[in-house]
């Protein structure tokens, strides 16, 4: 079975920030081992359906999505799962795994706290 990962955030009309998704979704590969595949729900390149259809293309029958978003506001709850419906209904013989969002977690926390030090001095 061949698994491929897409992270999945939501895009912004700058340039600049979308950058930030591929460098997260860099560092994850690295602490993976395992190539992780950026998709955008808005503004970007590639849309969640597009990364899905081209990881079906390189063979994958089990993709895991892991939304890079911090609460579970309406895309997490609402957006994302009608594109998932979707996308299963059309691709039946693949495997899609959501998995949860980032939500209120120690990690998060703590990197808070270091932005918070900064600023502090």
């Amino acid at each position: 079975m061949k698994t491929e990962i897409i992270l999945l955030g939501h895009g912004s009309r700058r340039a600049e920030a979308n950058q930030g998704l591929l460098v997260v979704a860099e560092k994850v590969s690295s602490l993976l081992g395992q190539h992780v595949t950026p998709a955008y729900m808005a503004h970007d390149k590639p849309s969640l359906p597009e990364a899905v259809a081209e990881k079906i293309k390189e063979g994958a029958s089990r993709i895991i999505i892991m939304p890079l978003f911090l609460f579970r506001g309406i895309h997490v709850t609402v957006d994302i799962h009608e594109e998932l419906r979707e996308l299963r209904e059309q691709h039946p013989d693949v495997e899609i795994v959501y998995t949860r969002e980032l939500g209120a977690d120690d990690g998060i926390a703590g990197l808070a706290s270091e932005r918070i030090k900064e600023a502090i001095g």
